[in-house]
């Protein structure tokens, strides 16, 4: 596994400036999301993950959550075109905000209230996300490196099936 000073440096860093290079008006390469909506979903996840939003494990069952930590998180597999997790509606949200701008500010504030988060709670704190179980600050940030790559990919900002 990446270490947490590697995927904080491609997250804190990398990802940041990649988002420069994005567009109000980007066309995604699948999926249905404009960029402002990619942003805010992004953001989003670092909610679950700093403590604002609140999950429990799909259908209450650990050992799946554990066996889909192990094959899909903790792989070096990129997250699937198409993946949808079921706690997103069908329908987009709602924007949370004014523009493009405004979403990467919001972003970059989550990112850091989850280092905020996990600093506070200590190095064994974990945070539950619906299909992969609890996790560490180590595993959340592999989880959005995954996620934003996955998402990075859609918009043109890194190749396909690539990592920040």
């Amino acid at each position: 596994m990446k270490t947490i000073e590697a995927l904080e440096q491609r997250l804190f860093t990398h990802a940041i400036d990649l988002l420069g290079n994005l567009q109000p008006d980007t066309k995604p390469l699948w999926g249905h999301m404009d960029a402002q909506r990619m942003v805010e979903h992004l953001s989003l996840g670092l909610r679950i993950s700093n403590g604002v939003i609140d999950l429990t494990i799909l259908n209450g069952d650990e050992a799946r959550a554990l066996k889909m930590k192990k094959i899909s998180l903790l792989s070096d597999r990129p997250l699937p075109k198409g993946f949808q997790n079921p706690v997103m509606p069908a329908e987009p949200m709602p924007y949370e905000t004014a523009n493009l701008q405004e979403a990467i500010n919001l972003l970059k504030e989550n990112l850091h209230a989850c280092k905020q988060y996990f600093a506070q709670a200590g190095a064994d704190a974990t945070r539950i996300h619906n299909l992969f179980g609890p996790l560490t600050y180590q595993e959340w940030l592999l989880f959005h490196h995954k996620h934003f790559s996955h998402h990075f990919s859609q918009f043109g900002l890194i190749s396909e099936g690539s990592f920040l």
